[in-house]
């Protein structure tokens, strides 16, 4: 293991190593290296990487940790948590509610 304190300055290959297989070989992949630096991770946008193969929500949950561990931060971050569904879900509800008053119904809202 690497004993390099968390931080910018252990951004050396080796540090790739605690993060786990599927993500490290799914960064390769994306960054077109035989290997990365939380560095270079830390300088793709949260969009490139959402869109890389074989990159989903619980692999971008654990390259998150794995950067914060080592002092980084994705950059482009989405800013509501929302997800996809529950932005829909409530477009949906507003023209739902919008036609109802359209038609003359008094719609109220539940507290």
């Amino acid at each position: 293991m690497n004993d390099c304190p968390p931080g910018p300055e252990s951004a050396d290959p080796g540090a790739a190593a605690h993060l786990p297989t599927r993500q490290r070989n799914a960064l390769r992949l994306l960054l077109d290296k035989p290997s990365i630096s939380p560095e270079e991770i830390a300088r793709l946008d949260y969009r490139a990487l959402e869109r890389a193969p074989g990159v989903g929500k619980t692999s971008i949950a654990i390259i998150r940790a794995w950067l914060n561990a080592h002092g980084y931060e994705l950059s482009g971050l989405p800013a509501g948590a929302s997800s996809l569904r529950e932005r829909q879900r409530k477009r949906k509800l507003e023209r739902a509610i919008d036609y109802l008053r359209w038609h003359g119904y008094e719609v109220r809202r539940a507290r």
